[in-house]
Parts: structure tokens; C-alpha cells; sequence
């Protein structure tokens, strides 16, 4: 029994050269090589077309990163620019307005109505918003309508060259505050837009978490009537 084990071990191992099996042709060989390294170089080219398709997707994902960062964060302090320019304007109002009340009431000293018109002004004046507030929405004319109220029934007020001054300074502040808005606003309403844009909301969504920038609002109440109101003062004063 073992010599016949080993006599079948013997004819597997030298099948061939004992001629107990065909040899297999040159040509046959020469096929299942070039099979194999056919498949060996589709494979290895197809691994490198899957690592250079990872690689670049990769990249442009990085790349997209970057610029919607740097996109959002340049945004950001262009919007802190224009809000500190509203924010330097309204402290230029605040500044200006003290100064017309004491010019207003130099003439109008020995006016019995003074202290109604006086207390009118330091009234919308001691009313006025802070920034924060101020983006639900303010009357930006609301206080320049009193002084031009005021002036308007006292022409030797309005006949001054301070008082003038003054009042054409304070107008001016004005139309730069809303100036100001209307660019702050545009870059807010790009900003806001842009965040919820494709692929950027994913960006923002998962690693950015910027947030949206609040946006001044126009106050739709009416315009009050000034020369109604001061008539309605001076009535009041008799």
C-alpha cells in the first residue's frame, strides 16, 4: 500500500517528463501569459484611473472649501465695515443735534412756546434707537422734520448761518446713514443668498456654520405731519 502511494506521488510530480500527461504547447502557454498580463495591466490602470478620480475629487472638494470660506469671511467684514460706517454716521447725528437744540433755543428764548418745541426735540432725540434696534426700523427724517418744523416758524432761526450750518451738516449725515444701509443691505442680502446656494449650504451646513447677517428694514409707518403738529404746539402754548 505505501509503495503504491508513492509510486502515484511520483507519476503527479513527473507527469510530464515520463509522458503520462500531454505537455502543454509553447503557443498555449504563451497565451495564458499574455491573458495574465493583460489582466495584471487592466487592472493596475483601472486602480490608477479609481486613485487619480479620488484624488482630484478630493482636491476640488478642498479647493470649493477654500474659496466659499474666503468668499463668506470676506463678506462678513465688508458687511462689519459698512455697519461701523451707519454706526460712525449716527454718532455724527447724535453729536450734531445737541448743537442745533442750543442754537434753536438761543432764538427762542423769549418765545412762550419754547419749552414745547424743546421738549419736542430733546423728546425725539432721547427717543432715538441704537443700532441693534434700529435694524426693525427708524425714521431716518424723524428728527430732521422736527428742526425743520421748528425753523420754519421762526424765520430768524432759519435766517442763521449756524443754525444753516448746522442743518445742512446734519442732512448730509443723513443721506450717508442711508447710504450706508443700502450698501450694508446689498452685501447682507448677497451674503444671506449665497449661504443658501448649492454646494455652499453643504459647506456652511457641516463645517463653515456661518451665520445669516440681519438686514436694516424700512419702517412703513406714516410719515408724521410736523406742520400739523406745530400748529397743534403753538394752539396748545395760547
Amino acid at each position: 500500500m505505501a509503495e503504491d502511494g508513492l509510486n502515484k506521488i511520483i507519476k503527479r510530480v513527473y507527469a510530464e517528463d515520463l509522458e503520462l500527461i500531454e505537455k502543454q504547447s509553447d503557443l498555449t502557454i504563451r497565451k495564458q501569459q499574455l491573458l495574465q498580463m493583460l489582466k495584471e495591466k487592466l487592472w493596475t490602470d483601472h486602480s490608477s484611473a479609481i486613485k487619480v478620480a479620488i484624488v482630484s475629487f478630493g482636491l476640488a472638494v478642498i479647493s470649493a472649501g477654500i474659496y466659499y470660506y474666503n468668499f463668506f469671511t470676506l463678506n462678513s467684514y465688508q458687511a462689519m465695515q459698512e455697519r461701523a460706517n451707519v454706526e460712525a454716521h449716527l454718532q455724527r447725528r447724535s453729536d450734531l443735534i445737541p448743537n442745533l437744540v442750543k442754537s434753536a433755543g438761543s432764538y427762542l428764548t423769549y418765545e412762550k412756546n419754547i419749552f414745547g418745541h424743546i421738549a419736542e426735540i430733546r423728546g425725539a432725540v432721547a427717543g432715538m434707537k441704537s443700532l441693534e434696534q434700529s435694524m426693525s426700523g427708524i425714521q431716518d427724517r424723524s428728527v430732521l422734520s422736527k428742526f425743520q418744523a421748528v425753523a420754519e416758524a421762526y424765520p430768524a432761526l432759519k435766517a442763521s448761518e449756524a443754525y444753516t450750518t448746522l442743518m445742512k451738516e446734519l442732512s448730509d449725515t443723513e443721506t450717508k446713514i442711508a447710504d450706508s444701509r443700502i450698501k450694508y443691505n446689498q452685501i447682507a442680502n448677497y451674503h444671506n443668498s449665497r449661504l443658501q446656494m448649492f454646494p455652499a449650504v453643504i459647506f456652511n451646513t457641516f463645517i463653515f456654520r456661518f451665520k445669516p447677517l440681519p438686514v436694516f428694514e424700512s419702517n412703513k409707518a406714516p410719515v408724521p405731519d410736523v406742520q400739523q403738529r406745530h400748529e397743534q404746539a403753538v394752539n396748545k402754548a395760547n
